[in-house]
This record gives structure tokens, C-alpha cells and sequence, in this order.
């Protein structure tokens, strides 16, 4: 584990730094190692750094964990991912509340362009695992990284298929490496770990399961993916906050349907018939929607040539593929909001931009 490494992981747990003021810290000091440094006058100018959070840094008890966190590395392969370094997902890095640091156990190539999640109840029906299995296998050939939460029902059924056909797979859970729950699916996240995919947890090493880390984790696996699919979930189901979650982050939701009255997919039923999820039956919506079949990823040249020079800075600022705010295209080409707008409504005139909710835009083909 390297020095900043090291930092981070005691600067993420300092009480009361979380996601946004880790992220302020990291801007104003330049590194987690130049904050946890600063004299106490110096944090107080950080916005939003109260006298009582900076009371904490005096206390070594971030320290202290920080090296539990280095013993348990010493004997286990575990990889520290933290804002501001290279290898923290950029998927990630575009939101603020993503957690400051993760810790990854396994092989995932978080540069993987197609990532989706699949998600339900853990009460599946054997439909709900055929449906699985007509989901995933078509997505062999393309090299998808399915993403789901290692529970009982539909999360586990996903990882599983995806070791038996040969996709990678990642694991995000609500607990440290020490405490993979359910304790019944530690055999499954060591293969996941050992063919392509991995583990991943905003909690360390010694954390136990709590009610409160499993939204946590669920904003984890909506944030990374193009896609959240819901196979099967009633109305009150933990993967339709999943399905609202990746809503808001401007990410494609998909709900694969079920009979009238049937209880264990009136919930997908509910996401389709409100407009808020794609109807999903097979894996080629699923490609079609999210452009994974190998046609324009990107407007095309014609229509790019007939861009004027204000439109093509705002499709530059998206070309990265992942939705953006209107408030952070203004930070970025410093337009003055009025003429933002008409900017942004002649785009969407022309194709190339979809609104999504919260003010957010995307490329239509990107």
C-alpha cells in the first residue's frame, strides 16, 4: 500500500468526512496525506469543515485504522481505490456522493465500456432464473461486466450464470472482505475474484453487515452501470430503490415484465407502466437501448459537421459518454445560462441530446 493509499483510507475515516468533504479536502490540500497534514486554522477554511469535525483529526483513531487496514493487506490481495487516483472507477468519479475510497478484491477492468446491472428479489421464481439465463447468455460474445449485489434470489443467480458462461462479474456488498454476506455465497465471490471480475466495498475490512450499508450499496451498483435491469421484484422490492437510484443518475432502467396479479414482478410491472424503466424481454433491448451491437456510439460526422462552435463545445463536454448537469456544463464553458439553454433545446431539436431528470443531458448516441 502506497503513502497517499495509506492516507486516504485515514482521511475517509475521520468522523463526519464524507463522500462531498473528502472530496472538497482533496481539492484544497492537493492530497489526503497535505489535509490530514494541515494545522486546524487551515482545514477551517474548507467549506463546510465545522470546529467539531476538525476536533477529529487531532485524535490518531483514523490512524489506527488505517493500519488495520494495512495488516489485513498484508495477507490478503486487497486493492484501495480513492478519489483523485488513476484507478478509482471514472464511472464513479463523475458523482459526488460516490464513497472517497473503495476497497477491490479481484481482477475487475473497471475500463470495461459495457457494464449492467442486474438486480431483483431474493425470493426468485424458476421464471425469474430462466429470464436470467435469456439475459445474460446473448451478452457472451460481447464481453459485458454484469454487476449485481451478491444476495439470495436474482443477484446470485446473475453471478452465477455469468461464471458458467464465461462474463465477469462484480460483487458490490454492504460489509468488509471479512464479513461477505451471505455467508452461504463466499464460495461464489472467490470465483468471481479468480475469473475476471471481483468484490467491491465502500466498507472496511473488519465492518460487519448492517440494514443501513445495503442502500449504500445499491447507489454503488447504479452508479457504475449503463443499465440497471430489474428481472423480477414486487412494489416494495430493494432493487426497484436500485431502479429509482440509476433514475437519477441519469442511467438506462430496464424492467422485464410479468403475468397480471403476479406478485413477485408487480413492481417491474409498475417501473414500465409509469415510464420510469424500458421494457426488457431479451437481451437485444437491452443491446439496442444502450448501443452495444456495434452501430453509432457517437452523432454522426454529417450531422456533427453542422454544429456551430458553441454546440460542438457542449458535445465535446459529453463525449465521454456519461450524463452531465447543466450547472456543470456552465462551470465548464463559462456560457451565461440564458443562451446555455437555447443551446441545450436546439441540441435536443436536432437529436443529438436527451433531457434526463435533474437537469442532466446526455448524447443520444453516445
Amino acid at each position: 500500500m502506497t503513502s497517499e493509499e495509506y492516507a486516504a483510507v485515514a482521511l475517509s475515516r475521520v468522523p463526519a468526512v464524507g463522500a462531498k468533504l473528502y472530496r472538497k479536502l482533496i481539492h484544497h490540500f492537493g492530497s489526503a496525506a497535505a489535509a490530514l497534514e494541515a494545522r486546524p486554522q487551515e482545514l477551517l477554511t474548507v467549506e463546510g469543515l465545522a470546529e467539531k469535525t476538525v476536533a477529529h483529526f487531532a485524535d490518531d483513531r483514523h490512524y489506527r485504522e488505517a493500519d488495520a487496514v494495512v495488516r489485513f493487506a498484508q495477507w490478503h490481495p486487497l486493492e484501495v481505490l480513492h478519489f483523485g487516483a488513476a484507478g478509482y472507477p471514472s464511472a464513479l468519479a463523475a458523482f459526488d456522493g460516490a464513497a472517497a475510497v473503495l476497497y477491490h478484491y479481484g481482477q475487475t477492468n473497471w475500463d470495461n465500456p459495457r457494464q449492467l446491472a442486474i438486480v431483483g428479489t431474493r425470493r426468485m421464481s424458476a421464471q425469474g432464473a430462466r429470464q436470467v439465463e435469456r439475459l445474460l447468455d446473448p451478452l457472451r460474445e460481447l464481453g459485458v461486466l454484469i454487476v449485481s449485489g451478491l444476495a439470495y434470489g436474482v443477484d446470485i443467480a446473475a453471478h452465477r450464470r455469468a461464471l458458467r458462461i464465461g462474463l465477469p462479474t462484480l460483487a458490490v456488498i454492504g460489509s468488509g472482505f471479512e464479513h461477505v454476506y451471505p455467508h452461504a455465497h463466499r464460495h461464489t465471490a472467490r470465483q468471481l475474484a479468480e475469473r475476471g471480475g471481483g468484490l467491491l466495498s465502500e466498507y472496511p475490512p473488519w465492518q460487519k453487515p448492517e440494514r443501513e450499508h445495503f442502500p449504500a450499496r445499491n447507489r454503488v451498483v447504479a452508479m457504475l452501470t449503463a443499465m440497471t435491469v430489474v428481472v423480477e421484484s414486487d412494489r416494495r422490492g430493494g432493487s426497484l430503490i436500485t431502479a429509482n437510484m440509476a433514475q437519477g443518475y441519469g442511467k438506462q432502467v430496464g424492467a422485464c415484465p410479468g403475468r397480471p396479479g403476479d406478485s413477485s414482478t408487480a413492481g417491474c410491472n409498475e417501473l414500465i407502466k409509469t415510464g420510469r424503466a424500458h421494457l426488457i424481454e431479451e437481451a437485444e433491448d437491452i443491446i439496442r437501448l444502450l448501443n452495444w451491437n456495434g452501430t453509432a456510439v457517437r452523432p454522426q460526422l454529417q450531422l456533427f459537421e453542422q454544429l456551430d462552435a458553441e454546440e460542438r463545445a457542449v458535445v465535446d463536454c459529453l463525449a465521454a459518454g456519461e450524463s452531465i448537469s447543466i450547472d456543470e456544463l456552465h462551470r465548464q464553458l463559462l456560457r451565461p445560462p440564458a443562451a446555455l439553454a437555447g443551446t441545450l433545446l436546439m441540441l435536443e431539436m436536432k437529436g443529438v441530446l436527451a433531457a434526463l431528470p435533474g437537469q442532466r443531458y446526455r448524447l443520444c448516441m453516445g
